[in-house]
């Protein structure tokens, strides 16, 4: 899925949770952060390394607040766990068979 849609799935799940505008404001500006940073552009490219790797950056920063790096890391999780629902494919194991998936619930 692009960037774009991405961003309005995650205004469409933070508004289902009812949350107030400011909160959707930070989310999507910290989730579009993390987009620029990594340069990604399409959600194939997103691999849970990079949210680590955007975090660890963001606690070198002097200017940033523990607070802001909350703030970061509930809006990735909420990226990954509702819009694209990685918690499903992190489960995923290898049968008998080489080369074939299966995944798990």
């Amino acid at each position: 899925m692009k960037k774009s849609l991405m961003l309005s799935n995650l205004r469409v799940e933070i508004r289902r949770k009812q949350s107030s505008f400011a909160n959707e404001r930070m989310m999507l500006n910290w989730v579009k952060r993390f987009f620029d940073e990594m340069s990604i552009v399409h959600s194939s490219q997103i691999r849970d390394w990079q949210k680590e790797m955007f975090l660890a950056d963001l606690r070198k920063k002097e200017n940033v607040s523990y607070e802001e790096l909350l703030q970061a890391k509930s809006s990735l999780f909420f990226l990954f766990e509702k819009v694209l629902k990685q918690s499903e494919f992190s489960k995923i194991t290898t049968d008998s068979e080489p080369g074939s998936f299966r995944i798990t619930a």
